[in-house]
């Protein structure tokens, strides 16, 4: 369990100590939710916010039934709408004046923020020895709703040295964790540096890439992995990364089924877990521009060394030089290339594209042009930089806002924007979502704002995109790790605690199902975000209804095919208001006509405003059994 409990306490006595940051606005979101309560009221609700929050909802329902029972509501300014930790105490009452005397309660925390950003703003702790790093590789952070560690953010580094930054530490080859803000975890380097890299024993696998990356699993689970030609190999630890849980997969010493890898992730828990790899020709492997595939090791449950073989997803025949890679909730796959601009138009190398790998063999989806990015620098052009879109290193995804970013490293000298932002759905490049992540930011106008010679930093290693959509990043130039909002405008972020109180008893397990959580917000009861239910029952026999909710006004389409894609039935098509609706299926096609048994697939997409620059898409399988 997370050393929260500690902490925390330790937290709030020490804040006052390191200080506030400068109010700039952040895609606000609590995290790290924890709740002491033994029997006795009160209930103490601790969390975790990254930005002071305009207000704060601590939102107590009943379990089942969901059933809103009492609101606390905390105003901008008073205590618990403050950046870092904050505890907020249930006496029991209930807002019908009576007092919770059995029962299960889950509680939700909505944070808001009123103002929001108006363009690439940077957010985080951005002071020395939290915020520094001599050449840290590889970031991501813990976007799973209901996991007691929903917010931590997790970095590599790869080499081990003192940053040049004021205020800089030695920071160890191994892994680090964070507060959602770039705060220490622990507030103490000593305690954010986890206690499984003394068991690895890092400095032995070579002096640099090891670790490179890091990942999560949908178990919440931290996945390490190693880029030298000779100690490519990848551990999974629990999400303190403790040395008793370290489980080696693949050899980092016997490479005989495997090559260096440069980025992984993982899909799948128990049997079905997946791990997908990109991986680099040894004896070739460099910061770029070393051939590459992109390969899937089916692991399942099995603990221990894994000795089976890998299946290659995309060729490098086909995609010669991954660097980066992700795959989005629709099982689509992104892949970043980091070539030099020569190199790109020589070969006809693009930078990034999306790939459909559900048949045989892989599909192109789409890709951006050699010249879809901004220039390299402020004097750049065509001539002197024959392909735009080149050398990308990080790649991250914000699927609920539609949006792609990638990294982008030096090309003969500082890039002018080294993150970039394109449409999930089409590859198109968006207005006001490119950047530079200087030590200090312009970012307060919409547009590409940072026209600044030389731009900052030519050396983002990896990004990666918090559960509220911020944009966290690690630049080995720059030797920081940093947090920046996008340019959203006011916001809310709804946050589940993992924790519900049983009255007179104590603590449980949330009962929610984390696949179904709802997000509207509350008070208006409006939908915060984009949401589509599993249809209930499943299987049915008869109808079924299938719930989902729009934030804003939104040209809606739903239709169910069945299992070999062909459209069957059309349940509504048109514009629809924000709100939450309902739909019933009587398992009949657009004739009437009863159909068979069988597996059945509902698709709605929801085209929208600015705000989502790609149509909202989401599939899901239901059973229709007669």
């Amino acid at each position: 369990m997370i050393k929260g409990k500690r902490l925390l306490v330790m937290g709030l006595a020490s804040i006052m100590a390191f200080g506030l940051v400068s109010q700039v606005r952040a895609n606000v979101f609590a995290s790290l939710v924890e709740i002491t309560y033994t029997g006795t009221f009160p209930a103490t609700i601790g969390y975790y916010l990254n930005q002071d929050a305009s207000t704060v909802q601590i939102v107590i329902t009943a379990h089942p039934g969901a059933a809103t029972v009492k609101t606390i509501d905390i105003a901008s300014g008073a205590s618990g709408t403050g950046q870092g930790f904050n505890e907020v105490d249930w006496d029991g009452s209930l807002d019908d004046g009576g007092t919770a005397s059995s029962g299960v309660y889950v509680v939700t925390i909505n944070a808001a923020d009123a103002a929001g950003s108006a363009g690439m703003e940077m957010i985080s702790y951005d002071t020395g020895p939290d915020s520094w790093y001599w050449s840290s590789a590889g970031v991501a952070t813990n976007n799973r709703q209901l996991s007691p560690f929903f917010g931590m953010v997790y970095v590599t580094e790869r080499t081990g040295g003192t940053s040049s930054n004021e205020g800089g530490t030695l920071t160890p080859k191994g892994l680090f964790m964070h507060y959602p803000d770039g705060k220490y975890f622990g507030l103490s380097n000593a305690i954010a540096y986890a206690e499984g890299n003394a068991a690895m024993a890092w400095d032995d696998f070579g002096t640099s890439n090891t670790p490179f990356g890091v990942a999560l699993g949908p178990d919440d689970r931290v996945y390490l992995w190693s880029l030298g030609d000779t100690t490519g190999g990848l551990v999974v630890g629990d999400p303190e990364f403790t040395a008793a849980s370290i489980d080696t997969i693949l050899s980092f010493y016997d490479m005989s089924n495997h090559d260096p890898i440069v980025r992984a992730f993982v899909r799948g828990e128990g049997a079905d877990r997946v791990i997908y790899t990109a991986e680099q020709t040894p004896g070739e492997t460099s910061s770029g521009g070393a051939p590459a595939e992109v390969r899937r090791y089916n692991v399942g449950a099995a603990t221990g060394l894994y000795s089976g073989a890998y299946e290659v997803v995309i060729p490098a025949a086909t995609l010669a030089r991954p660097f980066a890679i992700e795959m989005d909730s629709e099982s689509f796959l992104y892949a970043a290339v980091q070539v030099r601009d020569t190199m790109a138009v020589d070969s006809t190398y693009y930078g990034l594209s999306k790939w459909d790998i559900s048949g045989v063999s892989p599909v192109e989806v789409w890709h951006v042009g050699l010249n879809d990015a901004p220039p390299h620098s402020d004097l750049d052009s065509v001539t002197v930089s024959p392909a735009h879109a080149s050398m990308f290193a990080g790649i991250a995804l914000d699927e609920l806002r539609g949006r792609v970013y990638v990294s982008r490293r030096n090309t003969g000298g500082r890039p002018l924007h080294n993150v970039i932002g394109y449409a999930m759905s089409d590859g198109a490049l968006l207005s006001g979502f490119s950047f530079a992540t200087a030590l200090s930011i312009v970012g307060t106008a919409v547009g590409d704002t940072t026209q600044l010679s030389g731009g900052g930093g030519n050396n983002i290693r990896d990004i990666f995109v918090d559960a509220a959509g911020n944009l966290v990043s690690v630049n080995s130039s720059s030797e920081a790790l940093r947090m920046h909002s996008p340019p959203d405008g006011a916001n809310n972020f709804m946050t589940y605690s993992p924790e519900a109180v049983d009255v007179g008893v104590g603590t449980i397990d949330s009962p929610l199902d984390p696949t179904n959580l709802a997000t509207r917000e509350p008070g208006n009861q409006m939908p915060i975000h984009y949401s589509v239910a599993q249809n209930y029952p499943n299987p049915f026999n008869g109808t079924t209804v299938i719930e989902y909710e729009l934030p804003i006004a939104s040209d809606v389409q739903l239709t169910v095919y069945d299992l070999s894609g062909r459209e069957v039935i059309s349940l509504l098509k048109g514009r629809q208001a924000a709100g939450a609706y309902s739909v019933t299926w009587n398992g009949t096609d657009r004739h009437g006509k009863s159909l068979p048994s069988g597996i059945y697939f509902y698709r709605i997409t929801a085209q929208s405003s600015s705000l989502v620059t790609h149509p909202f898409n989401i599939v899901k399988r239901m059973v229709y059994l007669k």
